[in-house]
């Protein structure tokens, strides 16, 4: 394990782009590295929020990054945006109305329970007070990457995609 770890954020992804994600997320799987955590803005308030992704997702980054590339740079840029209000990218509460994403993020909370207490830092009892969260990058398909959201801590973990 090595000492120093540390967010990914959008200068450094202008600057060196997905790489070092992509070698910390690598050496995450192997057992070597502490989970890749990525910075990114609140559009409402003066503190970050933190992103993580599933180990599923993970696993798909290294094997087929063109699936999740356009998603995290487009969450790691714009960040959290609150409702989306059409035409505009980064991360977005799942509306009421969205039931094929709310349909699917229920199942995947159930397979990703163990991750999401741990990366979020709640006890199971809390899993009520987590808000879901897709991030949108105007996929044509309708598929979006879905997951959680601890307001609380500023902390989302992605666990897998869905269609709306």
């Amino acid at each position: 394990m090595r000492a120093e770890e540390y967010y990914y954020g959008f200068w450094q992804y202008k600057t060196a782009g997905i790489g070092p994600f992509l070698d910390h997320t690598r050496e995450f799987l192997a057992g070597q590295r502490t989970i890749p955590v990525t910075k990114t803005t609140n559009e409402f308030e003066r503190r970050h929020v933190f992103f993580t992704f599933s180990n599923s997702l993970m696993r798909l980054f290294i094997e087929d990054i063109d699936s999740l590339k356009k998603p995290y740079e487009v969450a790691l840029k714009y960040g959290f945006r609150g409702y989306s209000k059409g035409g505009r990218n980064g991360i977005f509460y799942i509306r009421d109305s969205d039931k094929g994403l709310r349909k699917a993020i229920l199942s995947l909370v159930k397979a990703h329970i163990g991750a999401i207490l741990q990366d979020l830092d709640i006890r199971h009892g809390d899993l009520g007070g987590l808000t879901h969260v897709k991030i949108v990058s105007h996929n044509p398909t309708g598929k979006r990457i879905v997951g959680v959201f601890n307001q609380k801590n500023g902390r989302i973990i992605f666990l897998g995609f869905a269609y709306h």
